[in-house]
């Protein structure tokens, strides 16, 4: 192999890669990236057997050729440079990389020893605008169960039909729900673990554009001209999360998102073991209040528009900012929906995004 190639497009390829190259000691492979010239480009690819992916980048193609670097070493090299221009050359295991100002020679891997990434299956396809993906996989993933004793709740529920997506994640003491409008879509359920939320997030973060998504038994992908995506899916039957979602709400308060979550911050401070901050409506007034018997307590209030008659609700405040962070809208809507009953958040006019969050006891 013999190629020349920008540093900064090599360096984007390389963080993109690199966050899911496994730490495996019994598979020293699996810590390495393979390079492989393909059709004129250079191909970047890492897997740790749950997680693969494949990301061109344009280069200057002298020579043909493949080999396997230890992804840290390389990393750290081509992240610490600064000339514009590399120039890699491979001679058998041997990497060896030039710029203007550096030079470095790698000790690589056999190419043939690195694992299979699967090749994409586009039997069940269809397409989404990257950044419509992003927010829609951001707006649930805090609700993402952490714990293993239930692995179907270990990840996103997304539900594809003709005309939408459903995007849904559930820990039992909260539930997040965004719909997506599509153009044209498939009709297929499947959960995508946390670990890959994750990733997929990062990957397209600096992306708008259409991108293409491919569903197969077991595994998901994402796929463009550029780079490859591919995951394991979690096994599992995900629970009727629709019924949780309240149709019916008592009292309805609108408030100001940024004084609401600037209240509940404050209430965080005096916050018991549990994590407890009390709301009390009244007509044109919500109080904010915590109270713990090391530290104090604070009382705050914030102006509002109530609904039907006042209420009272205690809930845990970690869950009701991770809530109001995915909202967008600069009111939201909090809909009590009876004494013990979930507590659901909505964004003011918007009817594609749901938040759930289920009461502490008085």
């Amino acid at each position: 192999m013999k190629i020349i190639i920008n540093h900064n497009k090599l360096l984007t390829a390389l963080r993109i890669v690199e966050r899911i190259v496994s730490r495996n000691v019994s598979l020293p492979i699996l810590s390495a990236i393979l390079l492989r010239i393909e059709n004129g480009r250079l191909k970047l690819s890492a897997t740790n057997l749950e997680i693969g992916i494949n990301y061109w980048v344009g280069a200057k193609v002298d020579e043909d050729g493949e080999v396997a670097v230890p992804a840290r070493v390389f990393s750290d090299f081509i992240s610490n440079i600064t000339d514009e221009k590399v120039i890699i050359t491979t001679n058998k295991n041997i990497i060896s990389i030039n710029s203007e100002h550096y030079k470095t020679q790698i000790l690589g891997m056999e190419a043939k020893d690195f694992p299979i990434i699967p090749k994409v299956k586009k039997e069940t396809s269809f397409k989404i605008n990257s950044q419509a993906l992003k927010t829609s996989l951001i707006s649930v993933s805090d609700s993402i169960s952490l714990s293993e004793t239930r692995p179907e709740l270990s990840g996103v529920y997304v539900n594809i039909s003709s005309n939408k997506a459903e995007f849904a994640a559930t820990d039992s003491f909260r539930l997040s729900e965004k719909i997506t409008v599509l153009k044209e879509g498939v009709n297929k359920a499947v959960i995508i673990p946390r670990n890959a939320i994750v990733e997929i997030v990062r990957m397209l973060e600096n992306t708008d554009e259409e991108i293409n998504v491919a569903i197969s038994e077991n595994q998901v992908f994402l796929y463009n001209d550029d780079f490859e995506f591919v995951s394991r899916l979690i096994d599992g039957r995900y629970p009727d999360y629709k019924k949780v979602i309240p149709e019916k709400f008592i009292s309805l308060v609108k408030v100001n998102k940024g004084e609401f979550e600037r209240n509940v911050r404050l209430a965080s401070i005096f916050s018991s073991n549990i994590s407890d901050v009390r709301i009390k409506t009244a007509k044109d007034s919500m109080e904010v209040s915590a109270k713990n018997s090391d530290c104090g307590d604070i009382t705050s209030h914030l102006a509002c528009e109530l609904k039907n008659k006042p209420f009272e609700i205690s809930v845990n405040y970690h869950y009701l900012l991770d809530g109001l962070k995915v909202i967008p809208t600069e009111n939201v809507i909090v809909e009590f929906t009876g004494e013990g009953s979930p507590l659901v958040l909505r964004g003011d006019d918007l009817k594609d995004q749901t938040y759930v969050i289920m009461p502490l006891r008085s």
